[in-house]
């Protein structure tokens, strides 16, 4: 589905409310497996980002959060990394999240430098994220 030889289930896929347009900006898959490559899971996710039809240029968008990781030293923490930067590659807000075995979570985050309830939106995911994972972890000890 994202990415050649993968398997994922898509967990949510959701569209902006308050009449925004309904294409898909956030995408939530759960994945089978976890690459040992770190390259290959941020290029799935660029391939995921790129599939909610809001990546305008898609070198700019990976190029600005890339820059926005090596400035901030971004790092995992409790088992979540998420990639995020405001970027002109992009016209609306969109995410791209993959949930491993293990509840191990890669995320991107990508906003137009003009647009507004960011950090909003971004909780919203990361909420709805944890709440993902913590039904996994009540569903394998069940």
């Amino acid at each position: 589905m994202y990415g050649s030889n993968s398997h994922f289930t898509v967990v949510r896929a959701e569209g902006p409310r308050k009449g925004r347009s309904m294409n898909e900006s956030v995408l939530i898959v759960e994945a089978d497996e976890m690459p040992t490559d770190s390259s290959e899971i941020f290029n799935r996710l660029v391939t995921m980002l790129e599939s909610t039809g809001r990546v305008i240029d898609a070198e700019r968008a990976v190029s600005d959060i890339k820059a926005r990781d090596w400035a901030s030293d971004l790092r995992m923490y409790d088992r979540l990394l998420l990639h995020h930067s405001k970027t002109d590659g992009v016209s609306d807000f969109c995410a791209a999240v993959i949930i491993f075995p293990g509840n191990v979570v890669h995320g991107i985050f990508a906003w137009p430098e003009n647009s507004d309830d960011n950090l909003q939106r971004i909780a919203a995911v990361t909420e709805r994220i944890q709440k993902i994972r913590l039904n996994c972890t009540c569903v394998k000890a069940a």
